[in-house]
């Protein structure tokens, strides 16, 4: 008995002995504690998990990103966080199923700052049309894995932006890659599940320039502290600053001036209007979008002189602070309708031509411009302040388009001529006060459009309402042969990839800032003439200035004068320069000549020109009345009597008879 108590002595001395040790080896001290925590705080620690409809992103167990698709339409989804606080500043998914995806998610990457952590994430299928432009943006920020990833396979990177170069755009091999992942799969079977975990170590301090420290930029700089992908707005080096860009006199000095900001480009000279025409921008939660036309209608002659109101289609946080910063109006909408339907947009565009022109209620003009568009240079000054008249003069016209649903380089190539079309307004547009009053009434009904199409209905899109409806009554538009507009969405709710590549990459642009807009007429001039007589002298009034026989009125018909008219010089009146030759000693070559040097470039340069004596001729009742009637004073017959005398005189005196 004694051995078996004694063994059973040294067991439990042993287990003791063992049980301490094992506790020893559990204990932490307190500064190891505090130091494994401090670990943890300055680390993000970030997760993948993707599956076949499923995309989530997290941070520890925070969601940051989920996206759920029942389809094979993935796409390529970027992330990028702040490398301190690991809060998301920017998420975009780019559909690269389709074309036109590749070059924006290029545009994107490098409008990122440098030191961002990004997130990139392709689901199965994000392949199809990657592009070069894509395929060489991720393999510049350092994805090696691309190259070898096959369709229907996950795949996924993390990485930190590159830094800059100085005075060059972004450099992403600059950057370096944290993780890379791709789930293989096996021949015709579908793809796997993919799980990418990261740790990585916080930056110390929040990334800083020396401009972020000036106050009048506070606005500036938290913006730039809280969302990513606005690289000239935010970049260290010389910033895109809206808030330093001077602001010109006002078009029209009224008492509200000074609560109407414009938005005035610092590169552009104050250019006179002969009335104000303000901009309604429409958009909703794409504020890339937004600052990308903000920065092309500051580059645009005539920006300075026009008020700008961007319509927000729901309270979207960044898109409403990046609208403060560039100092515009802003109107919010209550969005409307149900998902799926096009209820939104619809009352969305219908709430923009109402809020303009109820803000402004002395312009008669305004423009409509989405948020997707790229701006020709003469797209204000040059091309609606051109065409603005016309919405006044001619009731049977309602907008002037500065879109051209022909503008391809076949079948289009003059930036100076224009057309009269039935037409729906799209892609940016003028319309007057007049239009708007008649058809907001009338505007499409809420609710779902059901095929077929097009039947009158609600919840067709608002364009097509308005063109196929029977509310646009009759009028037309003008639109140019040239656009001054190009679409620049792409895998959109209304266009496509594919219309993108195949149709609207395509269109012609103007490029020239300045254009002088071509009106081939015909004019009609209503002068007062009661009689063949011309006792008034209006007939040769008109002959005596355009340089044609002013003694007397003849090729008249039913009271009406027809010319070609354009720029007068010297040269069309007065003969050329002695020919050389055997020609000059032939009268009839010597003619034809003469005659085909005064008529280079009339056809050109020419407008038809009707001038109808009133009341003498029939065709006056197509005048407005009377007051349409001009009626010249002595003294103008006296100028004009003394206008053909110069032009005679002008020139080689000595060929005058």
């Amino acid at each position: 008995m004694a051995w078996i108590l004694l063994a059973t002595l040294l067991h439990l001395a042993t287990e003791a002995s063992g049980f301490a040790r094992s506790w020893e080896k559990a204990e932490i001290s307190l500064k190891k504690w505090k130091r494994i925590k401090a670990l943890e705080e300055n680390n993000l620690y970030l997760s993948v998990h993707i599956n076949t409809t499923r995309l989530r992103i997290l941070q520890e167990r925070t969601i940051l990103y989920e996206f759920t698709s029942q389809r094979e339409e993935g796409g390529i989804h970027v992330l990028a966080l702040n490398e301190r606080t690991g809060s998301v500043m920017a998420s975009r998914r780019f559909r690269t199923f389709q074309p036109s995806e590749g070059k924006n998610l290029q545009h994107f990457l490098e409008a990122l700052q440098p030191g961002r952590v990004v997130i990139i994430v392709g689901l199965p299928y994000f392949l199809s049309f990657l592009a070069p432009e894509g395929e060489a943006a991720l393999l510049r920020l350092g994805a090696r894995m691309l190259p070898r990833v096959c369709t229907g396979e996950p795949w996924a990177m993390a990485a930190v932006t590159g830094s800059l170069f100085p005075g060059a755009a972004l450099d992403l091999a600059r950057g370096k890659v944290i993780a890379e992942a791709v789930a293989t799969r096996e021949h015709s079977r579908p793809a796997r599940s993919l799980f990418l975990e990261v740790t990585l170590e916080r930056a110390p301090r929040d990334r800083g320039c020396r401009w972020h420290e000036e106050a009048e930029l506070k606005d500036q700089a938290e913006f730039c502290g809280s969302y990513e992908g606005y690289r000239d707005l935010c970049s260290c080096e010389r910033p895109l600053v809206p808030a330093r860009r001077p602001r010109p006199p006002s078009v029209i000095d009224t008492p509200f001036d000074v609560f109407l900001p414009s938005f005035p480009p610092s590169t552009q000279p104050s250019i006179p209007m002969a009335e104000e025409i303000p901009v309604a921008i429409v958009t909703a939660n794409k504020p890339f979008h937004l600052y990308r036309l903000l920065k092309n209608l500051g580059e645009v002659a005539g920006a300075g002189e026009t008020r700008v109101l961007v319509v927000v289609d729901g309270a979207h946080l960044e898109t409403l602070r990046l609208a403060r910063l560039f100092g515009v109006e802003v109107a919010v909408h209550v969005p409307q309708g149900l998902p799926g339907e096009n209820t939104r947009t619809n009352m969305n565009i219908a709430f923009a031509l109402y809020s303009v022109f109820n803000r402004w209620p002395h312009v008669d003009k305004a423009i409509l411009l989405e948020d997707d568009l790229i701006l020709a240079p003469d797209i204000l000054s040059s091309y609606f302040h051109q065409t603005a008249w016309l919405l006044t003069r001619d009731p049977t016209l309602y907008l002037v388009s500065a879109f051209g649903q022909n503008s391809y380089p076949g079948t289009a190539c003059d930036p100076t001529t224009l057309l009269r079309a039935d037409m729906y307004p799209q892609y940016g547009w003028m319309t007057c006060r007049r239009w708007a009053t008649q058809v907001l009434p009338d505007w499409v009904p809420a609710g779902r459009h059901k095929p077929p199409f097009p039947k009158p209905q609600a919840g067709v899109d608002w364009d097509w309402w308005l063109y196929n409806e029977g509310v646009r009554r009759g009028l037309q538009a003008v639109v140019p042969e040239v656009s001054r507009t190009a679409h620049a969405g792409a895998a959109g709710a209304h266009v496509t990839g594919w219309e993108q590549r195949h149709y609207f990459d395509l269109r012609l642009i103007n490029y020239r800032p300045h254009v002088q807009l071509r009106n081939p007429g015909p004019f009609v001039l209503f002068l007062g003439v009661a009689s063949r007589a011309d006792n008034d002298n209006s007939f040769f009034l008109m002959q005596a200035c355009l340089g044609t026989d002013e003694q007397e009125v003849k090729e008249i018909y039913e009271g009406v004068l027809k010319f070609r008219v354009r720029p007068f010089s010297p040269a069309y009146a007065h003969d050329q320069a002695p020919s050389q030759g055997p020609a000059a000693q032939d009268p009839v070559n010597a003619t034809l000549e003469t005659a085909k040097a005064r008529s280079l470039g009339c056809e050109k340069e020419s407008h038809v020109l009707y001038i109808v004596g009133c009341p003498l001729s029939k065709y006056c009742k197509y005048s407005s009345g009377t007051s349409d009637w001009i009626a010249p004073s002595e003294s103008f017959v006296r100028k004009a009597d003394r206008v053909a005398m110069n032009r005679k005189a002008s020139g080689d005196l000595s060929t005058m008879r």
